[in-house]
């Protein structure tokens, strides 16, 4: 008898096992840059905590833009074709325009958290977006406006930069000409001079090759680079408690752990333009609060009564 019952309940147990395995939540994130780049590494590190800590609750695979163009990843996750998408919100602007206050903010990703901002972004990212706000990396890697030729005083009089919503105000305002193209094509654009320069980040010129053609970067730097963690909604509601639970834990070891990642890897770069002879030229500190301000009146435009509840939050005074 005790025999029998031993087979039954092993053949229980084995029948359940399939079960127990298959409750794990496989997820599809698209990344707006190739796997390769420095920037997706960083997510990749977010990527490879959430495998190892979560294993046998989510695992995670990332796809780049060769599976899903970049412009379209945003939409893929709306409508729940991905499960997950690490993008900057400026390429969300048309469905979602004050979703980028992240790139302004002055204060970490922890403090945000913290203080509500997270909760107001988070609440912003559900109703237009389809999107559970995890979390963000990148902020504090500020942009730069890098040429193939110096500026004047101050100014870019007529010169053609490669741009995106994030600064084209601030581009025209210092006379420049704003030009939209993906990263791919820069290379092509600065080597046939139909560009003369582009803003971009602190990080990854050379992941492109534009350091070849780069001879100055202009700085302070303005505005971050904060690129979005997302999860479809109703994806992050059909998780089980548990599931919730082990990746906002990762969000928020992220978040802590952050600061470190951009200071180890900001020196990098910043040794990697020195080698390939970029002089940096300073514009002074009204340089960037210029930048910044303009980007603050565009974003208000989207939705004012959230920009004035958000920006205090996102001051970091």
């Amino acid at each position: 008898m005790k025999r029998q019952v031993a087979v039954a309940l092993g053949a229980i147990l084995l029948a359940a096992a399939p079960l127990a395995l298959a409750q794990e939540a496989k997820l599809k994130a698209a990344a707006f840059l190739p796997v390769k780049s420095v920037y997706v590494q960083q997510f990749g590190r977010f990527v490879e905590q959430v495998n190892r800590q979560c294993a046998g609750k989510v695992s995670i695979s990332v796809v780049g833009p060769e599976a899903i163009k970049s412009l379209e990843q945003w939409n893929a996750l709306k409508n729940g074709v991905v499960d997950m998408h690490y993008g900057p919100p400026n390429y969300y602007v048309g469905a979602m325009p004050e979703g980028d206050v992240i790139s302004v903010a002055r204060n970490e990703s922890a403090e945000q958290r913290a203080n509500g901002a997270w909760a107001l972004i988070n609440a912003q990212h559900n109703t237009k977006l389809n999107a559970w706000y995890l979390t963000h990396l990148m902020n504090g890697v500020r942009f730069h406006i890098y040429t193939s030729k110096p500026g004047k005083d101050g100014r870019f009089d007529d010169l053609r930069l490669r741009s995106t919503p994030v600064y084209d105000a601030f581009f025209k305002s210092l006379g420049a000409i704003p030009v939209r193209m993906a990263p791919p094509e820069v290379h092509t654009a600065l080597e046939r001079s139909t560009v003369d320069g582009y803003g971009w980040p602190l990080w990854g010129i050379a992941d492109f090759g534009w350091h070849k053609y780069t001879k100055y970067r202009h700085g302070p730097g303005f505005i971050s680079a904060a690129v979005a963690i997302l999860v479809n909604l109703d994806k992050w509601k059909g998780l089980e408690e548990a599931q919730r639970r082990c990746m906002t834990d990762v969000a928020l070891w992220a978040e802590t752990q952050w600061p470190q990642w951009r200071e180890a890897e900001s020196g990098k770069q910043q040794r990697a333009q020195d080698e390939a002879g970029i002089k940096y030229v300073d514009l002074g500190a009204g340089f960037a609060r210029q930048a910044e301000e303009l980007y603050w009146e565009v974003l208000t435009k989207g939705d004012p009564e959230f920009v004035h509840k958000v920006r205090p939050l996102l001051s970091g005074r």
